[in-house]
C-alpha cells in the first residue's frame, strides 16, 4: 500500500523535472526500501514554474536518497536526502521569435496554473462543506502522524547559476544563489537528534539549520565555456565547475578555483537556526509555557551593492517586465506574419492595449452574442467532461482555451461544476422520490443499507481478524493511538499562552557602493529581537534593538546612543486586549538619542549614484517614481483612515512612548571654501506621548474628543566655531560632543533651552458644532539670541539648502524619449493654468501655468510639454469634478476643482489637496470636465476578481464620503508663552586682547503672550490673481 503511494509521488514530482527515470527501476528501488538516484539530468523546463523568461540551458543532480525502514516504520525515521543540484540558467529567447512548440509550452503552463487553482479552490469548498476530520481517530493516521514527525530532510550543495549577456548589452553578468546545508531533524529536550515514538505529531521537536545560504552577482562577466557540451560532462567535471565557493573553504585550502575565484557577493553566507516545539495535548497545563514555540537565530547578514551591479538589475528588470507584458497577451498574438494579414494585427493592438489598460470596451450586439454562444458551448462541453460522458471532443475545448484569459476560463469552468452539482443533485432528489412512491422502499432500503455496510467492513474485519487484541494494544501504546477518542478544546486557558515566536539577528550591515569602489552609505544594526505570543484572547508582541548606525566616508551620519536609563536603541511593546486593563490595546515604546551629522558631499554622492542610475534605464525609473508616489498617497490615505475608523470605534487604546529626540550637527561651509565654518547644534530635547482614559478629560465634550498628551524639554540650538576642513574637524567623528555643550568652546547660542506642553483633542466622529481637532501649547520661557555674526551664519546655511536642492530639470535624462514618461500617450492634453499655494504654511495662492495632460487615471501637471517631470501627478480614484462658479473664485471663468469625494465646495476652495484648474475657454471647460468625471468612474470601478491569486493593478477600495459641515473649523489652537526674551548682541573692540567680541546690547522681556482662536483657510483673490490669507471679514471678492 505504501509502496505504491511512494513510487506514484517519485514518477509524478520528479517526473516534470529530470530525464531519465525508469519506473521499473524505480518499483524495484522502492520494495527494496531505499532509493538511490545519481546523475541526474534536469530537463529545460526544471524552471518554468518561475514564470520567468529563464530556462535551463543544464542541470545536474549528484544524487537523492529515500531510505523507507517498510517493516520498522514506527521505529525508525523516513530519511530524504538531495546532494549536488547544480543548476545553469540562461535567458529564454524573444517571446516575439517563439516557435509552435515554445507556444505549445506556454499554453501548457497556462492550463497547468488554471488546474491548480481549479483543484486548490474546489478542495477548500470540500473542506469548508465537510469540516475538517478530528486527528488521531484511526490507526493509519497515527501511523502517518509517526511517519511525518519523524522525517529527516537533508539538502545540501545546491548551486543555481543565471548568465546573461542580453539584458545589458555590453555589459555581460552572471549571478548565483548558494546553499551549503539545509537539514531538518527531530531532537530531544537536550538537542540531540532522536525518534519520537510518543504521538510524533501531537508532540513534536524539530531542529531545521541553514547553513551558508549565500547570494553573489559577477557584472562584466563573460558565461562559462567549456571545450565540450553541457550534456557531455562527468559528475566529476559537475562537481569541479560547481561546488567549489559552496562550503567554507578550509584552512589547508583557502585558494578558490578559476570558477569560483573573484566572486561578488550581494548577500553574504548567512547561517541561521529554527527550533520549533508543540507541547502534548497532556502537557498544556502550565499557563507560562506555550503550546507551540518557534525560535529563529540568524547570525549575520551582510548585503553589498555597488552601482554595476544595480544597473544590471535594472536592465533585467526591464526584460521581466517586457516577457510578462507579452505572457499576458500572447494568446492574442496572430500566429501568421503581418504582411499576409494586417487587419488581424491592428486588432491584436488594439486588443492587447485595452488589457493592459484594464479598460471596460463596448462590444458590438454580433460579439456579445458569439461570447455568450461560446460559453455556453464550452459549459456544456466541459460539464460532460466532468461526468465522464463518451465522445467527448476535448481538441474543442483546448481550442477554446487558446483564445481565453485564464481567469475567464476559470470562471467558466466553475459554471460547470456547479451545473454538474445541480444535475447531481436533482437526480438525487428523483431517487428519493421514487423510493417513497414504492411499496417496497423500505425493504429494499434496508437490504441495501446491510450489502453496503457489509461491503464496506469486509476489508476491515479481514485485517482485524489476523491480529490478536495483545497486538493491537501494542501498536497502539507504540503510535499513542486511542480508539474513538476526539480531541476537546480545553475550557478554562484562555489567558495561557498559544504560540510563541521569537526571531533574533546578530548583526545586519548593507552597504552601497558608486562606480568608483567608493562607499556611499552604511547601515548597520545590531540584536535585533522580535517576539510575539499568542493567546487565545489577546496578543503580545515585543520589539528590541541594542544598536543602529548609519555612516559615510564623511564620518558618522547616524548612530544610537545608549545611556543608563536606555540600555536599547529601541524597545517597544504593544498588547492587544491586555488583561486587567479597560482599553482595547496598548502601545508602548522606549527610543534613545540618536546623533546626526548632515554632510553635503554624501547628498550630493547619494544623488549622482540615482541619475547615473536613472539615465541607465528611464523606463524602470519613472515606473518606479510613479508608483512609489501612488503607494506612498495609497498607505497616508489608508493611515488616516485606520486612525479615523479607530477612534470612530470609540477603541479604547492608550500610549506611552518616551523619545530621546535626535541632536542634530550641520556643518556650515561658506560658498566656495573648503574650511568648515561653524557648526549648527541642534538639541530637539526629549518628548513623552501618552493618554488618559476618556473619563478622565475632566469636560462635558469629553465623549467627543481622544486626548494626546505632548510634553517636551530641554530643546536647544546654537552655533559652534570649527575653522578647519571637515576632515580634521574636531567634532566629525565625536558623537559625545553632541552631549557636551555647554563645554564646546566658542559656544555661540542661537536658542536656550526651553520645553513645551501640548493637548492635542481629535475628534472621535464629525459633530456639525465641534472643531475635528483641539491643540493647546504652552510654552514656559523662550530665549532667542540674535546678532550679526548669527545671522551671517544663518544665511550661510540657508545657501547651502538652496544649494542642495535639485533642479527642476534633470540634466541625466534631458534625452528621454516621450514614449518612456509615465503620461504617454496622452489621453487629453492642453495649456492651463492651475491655483498653487505658496508661503509660510502654504497660506499665498496664485495662478501657475502648467501643460495639463490626462492619461489613463492619472492627471498631469507638467511645466511645458518637453518637461520631463511632473510638478502634480493626481489618481482619478476616488475623487469628484466640480464646476467651479466665477463668484466663488474671485470672478475667474472656466474653472473646474478635482478633490475628494464628499467634499463641498467650500471645502474644495479651502483646501490646498485639491487641483483648482483654469482652462482658456468654456467648450475646453466642458470637454476637460466630460473627460475628467469618466475617468473617475472608470477608477473606481470595483477591481476584477482574481482567482489565480496574483497582485492585480485595479483601483484601490474607496471609502465612503462622510458629510461635513462647512461652517466648522478644523482646527482650534490655543498658544501660551508665559516668557519670552530676545537678546541682541554687537561686537566692540576689547583693547586687552586686540579683538572683536560680541557683547550683549539690549534684552527684550516680554510676558503673558496668548493666542486663541479657530483655524479656517479664507482665500481671496485680488486683480493680479494672486491669493492673500484673511481674517474672516466681509468683502466682495472673497472666495464664498
Amino acid at each position: 500500500m505504501f509502496e505504491a503511494h511512494v513510487l506514484h509521488l517519485l514518477r509524478r514530482y520528479l517526473g516534470e523535472y529530470v530525464h531519465g527515470l525508469s519506473a521499473e527501476a524505480l518499483r524495484i528501488s522502492v520494495w527494496k526500501g531505499d532509493v538511490v538516484l545519481k546523475d541526474l539530468k534536469l530537463k529545460a523546463e526544471a524552471l518554468n514554474s518561475l514564470k520567468l523568461p529563464v530556462t535551463v540551458k543544464a542541470g545536474f543532480v549528484g544524487t537523492i536518497t529515500l531510505k523507507v525502514p517498510w517493516k520498522s516504520l514506527g521505529k525508525e525515521p523516513v530519511i530524504v536526502l538531495i546532494d549536488r543540484v547544480f543548476i545553469l540558467a540562461h535567458p529564454v529567447v524573444d517571446g516575439r521569435s517563439l516557435k509552435e512548440e515554445d507556444r505549445e509550452k506556454l499554453f501548457e503552463a497556462k492550463l497547468q496554473q488554471i488546474e491548480e487553482a481549479e483543484s486548490a479552490t474546489l478542495e477548500a469548498l470540500s473542506r469548508s462543506k465537510l469540516g475538517s476530520p478530528p486527528a488521531g481517530n484511526s490507526w493509519l493516521g497515527s501511523l502517518i502522524a509517526t511517519i511525518i514527525g519523524n522525517l529527516k530532510i537533508s539538502i545540501s550543495n545546491v548551486h543555481v547559476r543565471y548568465e546573461d549577456s542580453v539584458s545589458n548589452p555590453g555589459h555581460p553578468f552572471s549571478c548565483g544563489v548558494t546553499l551549503a546545508k539545509l537539514a531538518a531533524v527531530t531532537m530531544d529536550e537536550q538537542g540531540n537528534e532522536t525518534f519520537d515514538t510518543s504521538g510524533a505529531l501531537d508532540k513534536l521537536r524539530k531542529l531545521v539549520q541553514l547553513e551558508r545560504l549565500a547570494m553573489y552577482h559577477d557584472s562584466n562577466s563573460k558565461p562559462w565555456k567549456l571545450d565540450k557540451k553541457w550534456e557531455d560532462l562527468t559528475p566529476k567535471e559537475w562537481i569541479e565547475i560547481f561546488e567549489d565557493g559552496i562550503n567554507e573553504p578550509s584552512n589547508n585550502s583557502r585558494n578558490l578555483s578559476g570558477w569560483a575565484e573573484d566572486r561578488n557577493y550581494l548577500v553574504s553566507p548567512i547561517n541561521g537556526v529554527l527550533k520549533y516545539h508543540r507541547l502534548g495535548n497532556q502537557e498544556r497545563n502550565d499557563p507560562n509555557v506555550p503550546f507551540e514555540m518557534a525560535s529563529l537565530i540568524i547570525s549575520d547578514v551582510s548585503l553589498t551593492v555597488n552601482e554595476v551591479q544595480y544597473h544590471d538589475w535594472i536592465r533585467l528588470m526591464e526584460v521581466i517586465t517586457r516577457y510578462k507584458t507579452y505572457i499576458e497577451v500572447s494568446h492574442l498574438r496572430p500566429m501568421v506574419p503581418v504582411s499576409e494579414d494586417v487587419s488581424s494585427w491592428w486588432r491584436y493592438a488594439a486588443r492587447a492595449g485595452l488589457q493592459q489598460r484594464k479598460m471596460c470596451y463596448r462590444f458590438s450586439w454580433e460579439q456579445i452574442q458569439a461570447l455568450c454562444h461560446l460559453r455556453r458551448r464550452y459549459v456544456q462541453l466541459y460539464s460532460d467532461s466532468l461526468q465522464q460522458l463518451p465522445n467527448i471532443d476535448s481538441s474543442e475545448i483546448r481550442n477554446i482555451e487558446k483564445d481565453l484569459d485564464p481567469k475567464v476560463i476559470l470562471l467558466w469552468r466553475f459554471l460547470a461544476h456547479a451545473k454538474v452539482e445541480s444535475l447531481k443533485s436533482k437526480e438525487a432528489a428523483e431517487q428519493r422520490m421514487l423510493k417513497k412512491r414504492s411499496w417496497f422502499s423500505f425493504r429494499w432500503s434496508t437490504a441495501t443499507a446491510d450489502v453496503s455496510a457489509g461491503d464496506t467492513s469486509e476489508d476491515a474485519n479481514t485485517l482485524e481478524d489476523q491480529l490478536t487484541r495483545e497486538e493491537w494494544q501494542a501498536i497502539n501504546k507504540l503510535l499513542s493511538y486511542q480508539p474513538d477518542e476526539e480531541l476537546v478544546l480545553q475550557y478554562g486557558k484562555e489567558n495561557m499562552i498559544q504560540y510563541l515566536l521569537n526571531v533574533s539577528i546578530s548583526r545586519a550591515a548593507a552597504r552601497i557602493i558608486d562606480i568608483d569602489h567608493t562607499e556611499i552609505v552604511c547601515g548597520r544594526f545590531e540584536n535585533l529581537c522580535v517576539s510575539t505570543k499568542l493567546k487565545h484572547r489577546n496578543s503580545h508582541c515585543d520589539v528590541t534593538l541594542k544598536f543602529y548606525g548609519l555612516s559615510a566616508p564623511e564620518g558618522s551620519l547616524a548612530q544610537s546612543v545608549i545611556s543608563e536609563q536606555k540600555v536599547n536603541a529601541l524597545q517597544a511593546s504593544f498588547i492587544q486586549a491586555p488583561s486587567g486593563e479597560n482599553v482595547d490595546w496598548r502601545l508602548s515604546a522606549r527610543i534613545s538619542s540618536c546623533d546626526v551629522t548632515v554632510f553635503r558631499e554624501t547628498y550630493d554622492r547619494f544623488l549622482e549614484f540615482m541619475k547615473r542610475s536613472n539615465a541607465v534605464s528611464p523606463t524602470v525609473a519613472l515606473e518606479t517614481a510613479t508608483v512609489l508616489q501612488n503607494k506612498i498617497e495609497k498607505m497616508t490615505r489608508r493611515a488616516q483612515e485606520q486612525f479615523q475608523m479607530v477612534l470612530e470605534k470609540q477603541s479604547r487604546f492608550a500610549l506611552d512612548i518616551d523619545l530621546d529626540a535626535p541632536k542634530v550637527r550641520v556643518p556650515v561651509r561658506p560658498r566656495g571654501s573648503s574650511q568648515c565654518d561653524s557648526h549648527l547644534l541642534l538639541d530637539l530635547g526629549h518628548f513623552t506621548l501618552h493618554t488618559k482614559g476618556d473619563g478622565l478629560l475632566g469636560d462635558q465634550n469629553q465623549s467627543l474628543y481622544s486626548r494626546f498628551y505632548i510634553s517636551g524639554r530641554d530643546i536647544a540650538a546654537s552655533f559652534t566655531d570649527c575653522g578647519s576642513d571637515d576632515q580634521a574637524c574636531s567634532l566629525s567623528c565625536q558623537p559625545s560632543a553632541y552631549h557636551n555643550l555647554e563645554d564646546a568652546k566658542n559656544l555661540c547660542s542661537l536658542v536656550d533651552k526651553c520645553g513645551m506642553a501640548v493637548i492635542v483633542d481629535q475628534i472621535k466622529v464629525p459633530h456639525p458644532g465641534h472643531p475635528s481637532m483641539r491643540v493647546s501649547v504652552q510654552v514656559p520661557n523662550f530665549g532667542l539670541h540674535f546678532s550679526p555674526v548669527r545671522y551671517r551664519r544663518l544665511m550661510e546655511l540657508l545657501d547651502i539648502i538652496y544649494r542642495a536642492m535639485p533642479d527642476t530639470e534633470q540634466p541625466a535624462i534631458e534625452n528621454l524619449p516621450p514614449e518612456y514618461a509615465p503620461w504617454y500617450p496622452p489621453d487629453l492634453a492642453i495649456e492651463a493654468r492651475i491655483l498653487v499655494w505658496r508661503g509660510i504654511g502654504y497660506s499665498v495662492a496664485s495662478w501657475q501655468p502648467c501643460y495639463l495632460v490626462l492619461s489613463g487615471l492619472y492627471l498631469y501637471a507638467l511645466d511645458s510639454e518637453l518637461s520631463h517631470n511632473y510638478l502634480r501627478c493626481s489618481s482619478m480614484a476616488g475623487k469628484q469634478v466640480l464646476e467651479i462658479p466665477p463668484a466663488n473664485i474671485g470672478g475667474t471663468f472656466s474653472c473646474i476643482g478635482i478633490s475628494a469625494r464628499g467634499m463641498d465646495l467650500q471645502k474644495v476652495l479651502e483646501s490646498s489637496s485639491t487641483m483648482i484648474i483654469e482652462f482658456r475657454d468654456e467648450e475646453t471647460k466642458a470637454t476637460w470636465l466630460r473627460e475628467l468625471t469618466k475617468a473617475t468612474y472608470r477608477a473606481s470601478a470595483p477591481p476584477p476578481m482574481n482567482i489565480l491569486g496574483e497582485l492585480s493593478d485595479g483601483v484601490m477600495e474607496i471609502a465612503e464620503p462622510r458629510a461635513v459641515n462647512p461652517r466648522a473649523a478644523e482646527l482650534v489652537l490655543n498658544g501660551t508663552l508665559i516668557e519670552m526674551k530676545l537678546s541682541l548682541y554687537v561686537k566692540a573692540v576689547d583693547d586687552l586682547a586686540e579683538r572683536l567680541d560680541e557683547t550683549l546690547l539690549l534684552d527684550v522681556l516680554a510676558a503673558g503672550g496668548k493666542y486663541s482662536g479657530p483655524i479656517k483657510r479664507k482665500i481671496c483673490i485680488n486683480r493680479r490673481n494672486k491669493v492673500a490669507q484673511n481674517t474672516k471679514l466681509a468683502g466682495t471678492n472673497c472666495i464664498r
